[in-house]
């Protein structure tokens, strides 16, 4: 390990996300269903972690759980020493505006609306508030705001254009410019390559990986992709809606999938 990321890591130790004892479960049939059963998770500052299992097994789920999307049955959430399920629905809705960032598998982007638009609304909906960005001074305009942000993800040119004129990769590169733009706690990724291919996909993910490692953002996404898991810090193996097993990768330049691999085998996946 380099005295750089040694340095980084240090610095890490504040927990963004601590979740306790998560359950969840949903009447699809006459027996409710446990689509989440008991799973624990933390989340230390600048950590890449991936959340990875095949479909159904619980995972965008709980990262909807994590990012106050959907109300656990048991457990606690907590981002920043806030308790999630401890605010009232308004509280929670602008907790999450604040300090949540969600970038989704389908972009979620309007389609009447430019890029720029797209990445302005959640600062647009509190535009008398203030955040600091890092680096990027306290600007108030939710225009500069945007644009800076889209800048620095290479989308500069692309403020005029609607989500239909651009490619999918820069469609999700204009959904995380949207998710950064009011500074958050912390990134959630529901299968952020999930609609791309190979190249848009290792794309974005390079995007996330430089997001985590030279700007320290804290990032969780889930995926059924072994190589897009592979470029997590750490990744927790979820299947029949438990944490089966936590890999720890490391920050490695390489991200071959052969720990991985081994490690699915030997759960049968």
């Amino acid at each position: 390990m380099s005295d750089e990321e040694g340095g980084r890591r240090e610095s890490g130790s504040e927990v963004v996300l601590e979740a306790k004892d998560i359950h969840k479960s949903y009447a699809v049939s006459r027996t409710p269903r446990e689509v989440v059963g008991g799973v624990s998770l933390t989340v230390r500052a600048g950590d890449l972690v991936a959340v990875m299992g095949p479909s159904g097994c619980g995972k965008s789920t709980l990262l909807h759980v994590l990012g106050g999307l959907t109300t656990p049955d048991q457990g606690s959430v907590r981002i920043q020493d806030t308790d999630l399920y401890g605010l009232s629905d308004r509280d929670l809705a602008a907790f999450r505006r604040r300090n949540i960032g969600f970038v989704f598998q389908f972009f979620n982007l309007l389609p009447s609306l430019t890029a720029a638009e797209n990445v302005m609304l959640p600062y647009s909906l509190e535009r008398e508030r203030v955040w600091p960005m890092r680096g990027l001074g306290r600007d108030r305009d939710a225009r500069a705001r945007a644009d800076a942000v889209m800048t620095m993800l290479g989308l500069r040119g692309l403020q005029g254009h609607r989500p239909d004129e651009i490619a999918g990769g820069e469609q999700q590169r204009v959904a995380v410019a949207r998710a950064l733009v009011t500074d958050p706690a912390i990134i959630l990724a529901d299968e952020p390559t999930g609609t791309l291919d190979y190249h848009s996909g290792r794309s974005v993910l390079e995007l996330l990986l430089r997001l985590s490692r030279q700007d320290g953002r804290t990032i969780v996404l889930v995926t059924h992709d072994v190589r897009t898991a592979a470029y997590a810090d750490r990744v927790a193996l979820m299947l029949d809606g438990q944490i089966k097993e936590t890999v720890e990768l490391g920050r490695r330049s390489v991200h071959d999938t052969a720990p991985l691999l081994e490690r699915l085998a030997a759960h049968g996946l």
